[in-house]
């Protein structure tokens, strides 16, 4: 088996590959730190805070949508099958499951309410986040395909 520097291959579940490069680590923290606000700032009491009706539902579209689009930039280290799709379908769920787990946080929490429009919220910045990736990364690798057809041809 074939191993570049700096990526460690592991065989998980009947021999399917996930490559896992070094600096996957340095994301992985990140993304974690910010987890760590999100639940920090939700563990704080809102009660003197005046917003403008339904401002916090973009709050929280914001807040999780910037949290899925660093699930994916730490997942875009990770090999997982050969569709894109699965990155960004784990991303949204980790997003999703993350918002869900927020908000039951949030019941025993003083002066703070438990919402279903608030995880739908989370959920919806989650998607458009993740297919945002999507659409980012996509134009970055056919233009990367596209530099490296001109450099092929004009060698020949």
């Amino acid at each position: 088996m074939k191993q570049n520097i700096g990526s460690v291959s592991l065989k998980i579940l009947k021999g399917m590959n996930i490559r896992i490069r070094v600096h996957w680590i340095f994301k992985c923290l990140l993304t974690i730190v910010y987890a760590c606000f999100i639940y920090y700032e939700s563990s704080q009491d809102t009660s003197s805070v005046s917003l403008p009706s339904y401002s916090d539902k973009l709050i929280h579209f914001i807040v999780f949508g910037l949290l899925c689009l660093m699930i994916c930039w730490t997942l875009s280290s990770v090999k997982i099958g050969r569709r894109w799709i699965y990155k960004i379908i784990l991303a949204i769920g980790i997003t999703s499951l993350y918002g869900a787990s927020d908000e039951f946080h949030q019941f025993f929490t003083p002066n703070r309410s438990v919402e279903i429009f608030d995880w739908l919220a989370d959920t919806a910045g989650a998607v458009t986040a993740g297919f945002l990736w999507q659409a980012i990364t996509h134009r970055w690798q056919i233009k990367k395909k596209f530099l490296a057809m001109d450099k092929t041809t004009a060698r020949m």
